[in-house]
């Protein structure tokens, strides 16, 4: 029975993130970008910077689809992106970073708060 309890608590936490962060999306494209959002997050602090072609590498889909997801996180205002000093081959690289703003703020804390709870249980 507490399996089905921790599957509950998990669950109704993802739904919020989905329905608070995007409400203007479908499904699929809120969980795209809850997931790259994610990805982001996690990956910041490497020494290894976030890219847009690490994110392509580590989610094994094309830099397209990378790219429409990305600019509809950096127009929420959820991410932002910095020049990479160093050349990258066809063009410019930017380094990815979670946003300092409320909306972002929010999303990290109901990540962490679903990660919390998973962990207790």
């Amino acid at each position: 029975m507490q399996a089905g309890r921790k599957k509950s608590s998990f669950r109704m936490a993802v739904e919020r993130i989905l329905e608070e962060a995007f409400p203007e999306e479908t499904g699929a494209a809120r969980l795209q970008q809850v997931g790259l959002f994610t990805v982001i997050y996690l990956l910041q602090d490497d020494a290894e910077g976030v890219t847009a072609k690490r994110l392509s590498l580590v989610t094994d889909q094309d830099d397209g689809k990378i790219s429409r997801q990305l600019k509809k996180l950096i127009a929420l205002d959820l991410v932002e992106r910095t020049p990479v000093l160093q050349d990258q081959g066809r063009g410019r690289a930017y380094k990815l970073t979670v946003k300092d703003t409320p909306q972002a703020k929010r999303l990290i804390k109901a990540i962490e708060k679903t990660g919390r709870r998973k962990r207790k249980t």
